[in-house]
């Protein structure tokens, strides 16, 4: 077997986004959560320049590569629920490991892709039911953990309020 067909990537990349994002906005949504929001995240790796290290979590043009100093940060914002809207995901790259990719092991082989997914909705902050709506727009890339706890990591993450 060469890989996956196009209608299994399209599934992994659906179900995948699905289900994290429903679990990433609750986390962030419910405040005794976010003390578990960087564990979303791949652990800090060091790239060749500051500006290539991983992951790359840009939050309203806020950037950092730290998930525990943007969790830290996130932990101080005021409560927040998030309504999306949209959700649209792709494969990147369907055979991250050319050799899983070559193993005809349909499992090992949906979680050797990288996924991007873009998420658009509103956001409401401080109030928990009359509070004023606000636009986002969210683009992540989500790699497989290759460690215990979640299946799915995010490498890449560009949130932005939408005027």
């Amino acid at each position: 077997m060469s890989g996956l067909s196009q209608t299994d990537l399209t599934k992994v990349a659906t179900e995948t986004a699905e289900t994290f994002i429903d679990n990433y906005y609750t986390t962030l949504s419910t405040t005794s959560s976010r003390n578990n929001i960087a564990s979303y995240y791949i652990p800090p790796i060091a790239g060749s320049t500051p500006s290539r290290n991983l992951p790359i979590i840009n939050y309203n043009g806020d950037v950092t590569n730290d998930p525990q100093a943007f969790q830290a940060k996130y932990s101080e914002m005021p409560w927040a629920y998030y309504d999306v809207q949209s959700l649209n995901s792709q494969i990147i790259n369907p055979a991250l490991d050319p050799e899983i990719a070559k193993s005809g092991r349909k499992r090992e082989m949906e979680k050797n892709v990288s996924i991007g997914v873009q998420v658009s909705g509103y956001v409401r902050l401080n109030e928990r039911k009359d509070g004023e709506m606000r636009g986002f727009s969210e683009e992540f890339v989500l790699v497989p953990n290759k460690e215990k706890g979640r299946d799915w990591l995010i490498q890449m993450q560009n949130f932005r309020f939408v005027v």
